[in-house]
This record gives C-alpha cells, structure tokens and sequence, in this order.
C-alpha cells in the first residue's frame, strides 16, 4: 500500500471512491446516498488542492486509488474536508494513516463534519481529539411567501464586510474561499439599521449556505429574509445544532430536516458556531 500527495489526475479516481464509500454507507441504513454531480466534486477538491494541497493525500493499492483525505487550514484553524475509503479497504487502518498524512503541524483549533450514521470514522476521530459536539441538519422545502416585513434590507458584499462578518461567525478568515464561492454562488450582506449583520451565499440549485452572521438571532433574521425572496422555490441548508435560532428559523417557515443528521467535531475548548448554516461538509 502506498500513499502519495494527491493530484490533479487523481481526482475521477477520488470521486469513484467517494461514491462507494457514500453509497454502502447510508444504503446500509437505508438512505439514499449524497449524489452530487462530478463537477461539484471536481471543483471543491480542486479548490483544496489549489489552496492546501500539502494536505490532501491519495492511497493506492497496486497503482489504484482506494483511498484519499484532505484538510485546509485557515489560520490557527484545521478542518478535515474529506477522509473516504472504498469499502472493499477498510478495517485495514487506511483511515487513520490518511489522517496523520493530513493533520499537518500544531493548530489552535481542529475540526470536522461527519456523518453520524458513521461510528468507526468517528471513533477514529474521538481518539485523536475531535469530539461530537453538535448534530447539523440538512434541512430542506419550498418555504412560503414572507407574510411579515423581515427587519434587514439586501446590499452587495465587500471584503471588509466580508472578514468581519467570518471572524464572528467562523472565528477565522475566509478570503481564499470566499474567491471560490463567489464564481460559483451569489452573495447578499443583509444590513440592519446598526449595520451589517449577515451574508449568505445562494446557489443555483437553491443550496444556501455559507450563511454566517454576527450573532444567532441575525442568522435568523437572514434566512427569513432569504427564503422570503424565495418565491416558493426549493431551499437546503446545513445547519448546527448549535445555531439553534437558525434552525428554528428554518423549520418555522416549513424546511423539514431530510436524511441522517451529520455530526460536527471539534477540539477540546472549541466553542460551536450560534450563527451560521454550513458551506457544504467539505468546505465548512
């Protein structure tokens, strides 16, 4: 067995993986596996490849890939994107030696997103120091028309606004991925007389999310506005647990919580985010 920095080359390979490994996993709950298309696979792992590509790693087996992980880094801030092994390799420790490929040097704070329905990633995670503390929600419907006025009004994005916006809702940059997100999504601030108290990026496919604010009734206060502007078309997001208004917010206005609900890990003193529904499980 063999493991080598990822490339480029690798990725078709990676997808073929990830979709074995998905697939027997929540077929064997009984769930419909995630099914995103290769494009989306493609250009989120090539971002990490581009931005953190000393932390992406592939197995192989006989010259196949099996196996791969990445994580980005963001400051004093790790956070494993993907860690996927194909069935027919696991129980082989495959996992835990693509995590110490991918955790790289000393971090303030480490993190990750699981599925929960997955106890022996998770276990592998727990001993080395990333701990549930939170379910995220996949939460998805057509919400209804706002009968109500929602207390923000919609402007464009700036950098400044950007950053300030992250260090409160993530508690580190996000500049390099905001560059990803915006070829890919639209992003709206939401101001509020005070200021500005939220962005949310929308996605063509009605995926919201990141939607990071301030504080958690602001995050509230911005998925009411977003899915007032809605029209009654198809909404998902990701959301903690611990954003709790953010998720009241969204199950009050008719989302429904769709498939098992994932798992956020996090280092020992690391506190949950309050206002912030996810990018995606990859890229937080």
């Amino acid at each position: 067995m063999e493991i080598r920095p990822t490339a480029a080359a690798d990725l078709p390979a990676q997808f073929a993986v990830f979709r074995e490994a998905i697939g027997e996993l929540f077929r064997r709950h009984r769930f419909a596996p995630p099914d995103p298309p290769y494009e989306v696979f493609e250009a989120q792992q090539s971002h990490l490849l581009a931005h953190d590509g000393d932390r992406c790693f592939v197995a192989l087996d006989r010259g196949r890939v099996v196996g791969y992980s990445a994580a980005l880094a963001r400051g004093e801030t790790w956070h494993l994107a993907s860690l996927f092994v194909h069935p027919g390799q696991q129980a082989r420790g495959l996992g835990r030696a693509l995590l110490e490929q991918s955790w790289g040097g000393p971090y303030a704070r480490r993190l990750t997103l699981t599925d929960s329905i997955q106890p022996v990633s998770n276990g592998l995670y727990g001993r080395a120091g990333l701990i549930p503390a939170t379910p995220v929600l996949s939460l998805a419907g057509r919400a209804p028309a706002a009968s109500g006025a929602v207390p923000l009004r919609a402007a464009a994005p700036d950098p400044t606004t950007l950053a300030r916006l992250d260090r409160d809702a993530y508690g580190f940059d996000r500049a390099v991925d905001h560059a990803y997100w915006s070829t890919h999504a639209s992003c709206t601030v939401w101001l509020s007389a005070a200021g500005a108290v939220a962005y949310a990026y929308t996605w063509p496919e009605g995926r919201i999310g990141p939607l990071a604010a301030r504080d958690a009734e602001s995050a509230a206060d911005a998925l009411r506005a977003e899915l007032g502007r809605a029209d009654g078309r198809p909404r998902h997001l990701l959301v903690p647990g611990s954003s709790a208004a953010l998720a009241g917010a969204a199950l009050a206005a008719g989302l429904r919580i769709v498939g098992p609900p994932g798992l956020l890990l996090l280092s020992r003193g690391v506190a949950p985010p309050a206002g912030l529904a996810l990018s995606s499980f990859t890229l937080l």
